[in-house]
């Protein structure tokens, strides 16, 4: 029953993951189509924000399974701050007029997208899932760029599903 009761939280808290940086994906596209200024640094943060995650979660791997706190944090940094310079460049290259917001934004999703799958592949698995779907979201975008309240409303349900996670989390631990 104990191997049961970690394996549920341990599924809870990828899924809680998961859904939570789905969702922030979800707000830097709609921030991008609003106010440019505003989602040049929303999406620096993020990546900032998605390293935070990761690290948490290698973090979390028992004692014996993971590297020392200073190489996680290294490896993890340098990971995700190439990103973060590609994105303040196609941030200029849209104060410039040689990119429209939407190319911004579906481009900065899909940097996102596979630095997130790399960071599953080499750091932590859970983040694989998130790099694959944000890499569909981003196809998405492209073919149905009219219809970006669904984009919104996968990000909902997505918060929804975050958000009913850590309440189970949360109970999880109670009991």
């Amino acid at each position: 029953m104990l191997l049961a009761n970690r394996i549920e939280a341990k599924l809870l808290r990828r899924l809680v993951l998961v859904g939570t940086l789905i969702v922030l994906a979800m707000l830097g596209l709609f921030l991008t189509n609003v106010s440019v200024d505003k989602a040049r640094w929303y999406w620096s943060s993020m990546f900032p924000v998605f390293a935070l995650a990761s690290i948490w979660h290698e973090l979390a791997k028992a004692r014996g399974e993971r590297p020392p706190l200073q190489r996680i944090v290294l490896r993890q940094a340098l990971h995700w701050l190439g990103p973060i310079v590609a994105v303040r460049i196609l941030f200029l290259q849209l104060s410039r007029g040689q990119m429209n917001g939407d190319s911004v934004a579906l481009v900065t999703l899909l940097l996102l997208a596979i630095t997130s799958y790399l960071a599953g592949v080499n750091f932590e698995p859970s983040l694989i899932w998130i790099g694959i779907l944000l890499a569909l979201v981003t196809v998405a975008g492209t073919e149905i760029e009219a219809y970006l309240w669904l984009i919104v409303v996968a990000g909902a349900i997505a918060f929804t599903l975050a958000v009913t996670a850590l309440i189970l989390l949360r109970r999880h631990r109670h009991d």
